[in-house]
């Protein structure tokens, strides 16, 4: 599969070196040599050109490409893009309907979607098979983080699951117990599918591993209800989530008045301060403003007075949602210093997201690297399904997939499938006489049907392997 990537940003980078660990070949385009020197790195192809270049495409063989990523910093280039790289490709092989070739362009501007007030649905017109907006799925990662932000790592899953890594305290009742028997020793605990021991990459767990302190468990859970029981398995303690949290919110940005939404739905009192007047007043002015519960102030984040006014220190939660990362993380800093117990933040910069890690501020995210996961699921699409790259244990990938009354899977035993796959099954979900979807342990399986949706955990080298078995 050969992968042409217009913008040699991080966001271009990471997708580029995702797809160079699968062994697959990329092409990097992008016109500022800065970036295309950034990138030497990657052993990809390097074109120095204009996703509108009809030269770049070639020269980065459109003719031979599956898929056309466009995620340059310009939403439009990206929409645009799409349609002239399905013109450009059906010139060079002769196929008018462009069947041979996907396109997938990045939005950063939600309202785009909007199918009332913006232009969507953009699929109909800019001839891109995917459009990867990321803002909802930052939303919902932080969110989940911020309940138990002693995790290391809680990341998304498909629309029901939540992958959680986190380390084993020396005061564990778990350490010197087998990863196959965690649930004898803390009730409802999820189950243990992947681990990192001190340096060693990491590996999927065949249940027989004996935990020992330092470990990194990786754990899967079908609700954030379960969180609690990890932290309490691993020997970490979070403070208690209240009823109707206080909640700070600095910034009005896409993500701010998203954040607001969420915790206004969950009963909490909310207030949103950001420096920037026109924002504020825009957030006042919609359904989301409407809310007596919120509060918008137009005021200096960082100003000492207007947080001792708000009574920062009385806050369950406060959260940076700002454009500018150093200011994000000071702004955390500044309301953990003041005693708010769980702090969180939106940053730009994957990197600096272990920086944080390190300073002790509670759930940082990257909007770019959940938009690489973002691009990487739709790029996997011909097994329709959650994708999800792990960070703290980067050889391990999770993947789910619809099996059809057409796999060889249907009518296999867990243990069968598994053998078959080099992979652990993590769930099942199964739709009830009801209707219904449930979600189902491996061990409530007694053999996988048509119309089952399977999460796998597998090695990345074996990636391209199982999906060609999955694909069916």
């Amino acid at each position: 599969m050969r992968v042409i990537i217009a913008g040699a940003g991080e966001v271009g980078r990471g997708v580029a070196a995702a797809l160079r660990a699968e062994k697959r070949q990329v092409a990097l385009i992008d016109p500022d040599p800065a970036a295309i020197n950034e990138s030497q790195s990657l052993d990809c192809l390097l074109v120095t050109g204009s996703a509108l270049s009809r030269e770049s495409l070639l020269r980065a063989g459109i003719n031979d490409a599956e898929i056309m990523v466009l995620c340059t910093n310009n939403d439009e280039i990206n929409l645009l893009g799409c349609s002239f790289a399905k013109r450009v490709y059906a010139e060079s092989v002769g196929d008018r309907g462009t069947r041979g070739l996907i396109t997938i362009a990045t939005v950063r501007n939600p309202k785009l979607l909007d199918n009332q007030n913006g232009a969507g649905p953009l699929e109909r017109w800019t001839r891109a098979d995917h459009i990867v907006c990321a803002s909802d799925d930052i939303v919902k990662q932080l969110s989940a983080g911020l309940l138990a932000p002693s995790i290391n790592e809680i990341l998304p899953f498909g629309d029901n699951a939540w992958i959680s890594v986190a380390e084993v305290m020396p005061h564990s009742p778990l350490i010197g117990k087998s990863m196959g028997e965690v649930s004898q020793w803390i009730t409802n605990i999820p189950s243990i599918y992947a681990f990192k021991s001190d340096s060693k990459d990491g590996k999927l767990s065949t249940g027989k591993e004996i935990i020992q302190e330092g470990d990194l468990l990786c754990f899967v859970s079908g609700s954030t209800e379960e969180f609690l029981n990890i932290t309490t398995g691993v020997g970490l303690q979070d403070p208690v989530w209240p009823e109707s949290p206080l909640v700070a919110i600095f910034g009005a940005s896409q993500y701010g008045v998203k954040l607001a939404s969420h915790y206004l739905s969950q009963g909490a009192e909310v207030v949103v301060v950001d420096p920037d007047l026109d924002a504020a007043n825009e957030l006042v002015g919609s359904s989301v403003g409407n809310s007596k519960r919120l509060d918008v102030i137009h005021g200096d984040p960082q100003d000492e007075e207007l947080l001792k006014e708000l009574g920062i220190e009385s806050h369950d939660l406060a959260i940076a949602a700002l454009g500018d990362d150093n200011l994000n993380i000071a702004i955390s800093m500044s309301a953990k210093d003041k005693g708010v117990p769980r702090t969180g933040l939106i940053l730009k910069d994957r990197a600096l997201v272990e920086a944080v890690h390190r300073i002790g501020i509670t759930r940082p995210v990257s909007r770019r690297y959940v938009t690489v996961i973002s691009i990487l699921k739709s790029i996997h699409m011909n097994v329709p399904g959650a994708y999800q790259l792990i960070p703290t244990i980067p050889n391990i990938i999770s993947i789910s997939a619809n099996l059809s009354h057409k796999s060889d899977l249907v009518g296999r035993t867990i243990e069968d499938t598994e053998k078959r796959l080099s992979c652990r099954i993590v769930m099942v979900e199964c739709e009830d006489e009801d209707g219904l979807i449930k979600i189902l342990s491996p061990d409530n399986v007694d053999t996988l049907s048509a119309g089952n949706k399977v999460l796998i955990f597998l090695q990345r080298d074996d990636l391209k392997r199982v999906e060609k078995v999955l694909e069916i």
